[in-house]
C-alpha cells in the first residue's frame, strides 16, 4: 500500500469491503431475496474499484 496514494488506499480497502460483502451475501443460505439480489453487484463493483486503485500510485520523487 505504499505505492498508492490516499485515493488510491481509499478505493482499495473500499473495494475490499464491498467485495467481501458481496461475497458474505452470496455464500448465506438463509439470506432473503434482496441480500441475494445485491450480492453479485457489490462483487463486481469491488472488483472494479480494486483494478480502479491501480492507476492512483504515487509518482516517484513522492514520500
Amino acid at each position: 500500500m505504499k505505492k498508492h496514494n490516499n485515493m488510491g488506499r481509499s478505493l482499495y480497502y473500499i473495494g475490499t469491503f464491498l467485495s467481501a460483502f458481496g461475497i458474505a451475501f452470496e455464500l448465506l443460505e438463509d439470506a432473503p431475496d434482496s441480500l441475494s439480489v445485491i450480492a453479485m453487484p457489490l462483487i463486481i463493483i469491488g472488483v472494479i474499484l480494486l483494478i480502479a486503485s491501480n492507476f492512483f500510485r504515487k509518482t516517484k520523487g513522492a514520500d
